[in-house]
């Protein structure tokens, strides 16, 4: 445990890459968890910005973001379970409105054979009613030979999942995971007086080559994911791929109850990690190894979202705002980390085509400071996924050797 709260506290106090972390990892039935950092470090005023710490606790609601496309996973396997949908089936099939995709099946768009686009981006719509409709509009697209995950693939299965279960989707959440996992905490709309224990993603720096950009319409309880906040309604209509809210302690609830077969059989379960696109091309270069909505384990560990020491059949996924879960459903563990690397953080860098990070004064690492145009400087933490595995993952396998209860 101490190597662990060690890595928890360089990521937080050494390199400044998040505000605060937690952490838990255990088996079916047991589980350690710690905890260290700020869920808000500043607040913008009149004045400018100004320190405005709140620590982290044991029952702060993060912002799952990304960790959002296992429900809508789960959601599909178990509506096929039920014997309710066929992965085989078409979407425009099953959901007229999606005029281009009825030859595209919700198995492809469940592993992301099939590249989904929109005819423009939907985070630029003007509004909620013009981004819906980039949404039905979207059409297959040939498939790129690297990325090919994708936040739209779970966007458009939300709705099979509606239109097979009879419910919108937060009550098809609640109904099938939330209910019968007892997560009581996990929300799609932050009721008003849980939202002091909301975890502040507000005030994100970005740059993109020349152009700087600071967000500050991400208060506590609202969806960091830009389409989630276009499309969501203050989280009455959920998204599938981001929106959801939750407690570490609700999210080890779901990786237990996925683990002993209360959510799914372990042979849907272990379907959702197993690898359906990978490929080594031999040149140093790959595509991406994906299972349902969720990553499969990479043959190169540093680009894997899976830590080491976990099986074949294990799901991996993260949030951008700094979440991981994986599972391993054939050695019966998980690991979960909730974070938050974006709160006054330079999360995002693309420099100049002749330039690299180290052109905005970071180490090679990512590790640093910028200064920002109005003098301030911003610590990064656009580098924090390749400090996963050392500083996180390995200290908690070697903890978990230790464990009598494994």
């Amino acid at each position: 445990m101490n190597a662990l709260l060690d890595g928890m506290r360089f990521l937080c106090d050494g390199t400044h890459m998040l505000t605060g972390i937690t952490a838990a990892y255990g088996t079916p039935s047991q589980h350690e968890a710690c905890l260290y950092g700020n869920a808000q470090e500043t607040a913008l005023t009149d004045s400018g910005f100004i320190p405005c710490c709140r620590p982290l606790q044991e029952n702060s609601i993060f912002d799952l973001a990304s960790l959002t496309k296992l429900f809508t996973a789960i959601l599909i396997m178990r509506l096929t379970e039920m014997g309710r949908l066929d992965l085989n089936e078409s979407i425009g099939g099953i959901d007229p409105r999606f005029i281009h995709l009825r030859e595209t099946t919700v198995f492809d768009v469940l592993c992301f054979r099939a590249c989904l686009q929109t005819p423009g981006r939907i985070d630029d719509a003007p509004d909620r009613n013009e981004g819906l409709a980039r949404l039905f509009a979207v059409h297959e697209a040939p498939l790129p030979r690297i990325r090919i995950y994708s936040d739209i693939n779970a966007m458009v299965l939300k709705y099979i999942v509606e239109a097979r279960s009879g419910m919108a989707f937060a009550d098809a959440v609640r109904a099938y995971i939330l209910d019968p996992a007892g997560m009581q905490d996990t929300y799609a709309c932050i009721p008003p007086a849980q939202r002091d224990r909301c975890v502040c993603y507000n005030y994100e720096h970005r740059i993109a080559g020349d152009r700087y950009s600071l967000r500050t319409d991400v208060p506590p309880g609202t969806p960091h994911d830009p389409k989630s906040l276009l499309l969501s309604e203050g989280g009455r209509d959920l998204c599938g791929h981001a929106g959801l809210f939750s407690t570490r302690d609700d999210m080890v609830r779901l990786a237990q109850s996925l683990l002993r077969g209360e959510l799914l059989s372990s042979e849907s379960l272990c379907a959702i990690g197993t690898d359906r696109t990978g490929i080594d091309y031999g040149d140093g270069t790959y595509r991406q190894y994906l299972g349902f909505q969720c990553f499969a384990k990479h043959p190169w560990q540093h680009l894997s979202e899976v830590p080491a020491w976990m099986s074949d059949r294990s799901l991996g996924l993260s949030g951008f705002t700094g979440n991981h879960l994986s599972i391993d459903p054939v050695r019966s563990r998980f690991v979960l980390f909730l974070g938050n690397r974006c709160h006054a953080r330079v999360s995002h860098i693309i420099p100049p085509k002749d330039q690299d990070i180290t052109s905005y004064g970071l180490a090679d690492d990512g590790t640093g400071r910028i200064i920002w145009p109005d003098g301030r400087a911003v610590p990064s933490s656009a580098r924090y996924v390749y400090f996963k595995d050392e500083r996180l993952h390995t200290p908690i396998e070697r903890r978990m050797r230790t464990l009598v209860w494994l």
